[in-house]
């Protein structure tokens, strides 16, 4: 399984999902600039990766075939790493 990270501060000032953006880049609101990271990668860091203050970790697939409010995503009852 693969994730997402959110940014949730920048998320809630925008008003719209803010991925991690790949390597050195900036945080995105594309999926295809966005940082993809593993179950096993997320579960060994989840105070990076997952902790609910700054950082959402959710599926790839969760997100990708959302349709809903961004809000919905980041409250912990969707997508939440393992």
């Amino acid at each position: 399984m693969t994730y997402y990270i959110i940014n949730l501060p920048a998320s809630r000032q925008s008003q719209q999902l803010i991925f991690w953006g790949k390597g050195y880049s900036p945080d995105t609101a594309h999926t295809r600039k966005a940082l993809v990271v593993s179950e096993e990668h997320v579960n060994a860091n989840l105070e990076r990766f997952d902790n609910g203050r700054t950082t959402r970790a959710i599926l790839t697939h969760i997100v990708e075939s959302h349709t809903g409010d961004w809000q919905e995503l980041v409250s912990g009852l969707k997508g939440e790493a393992a």
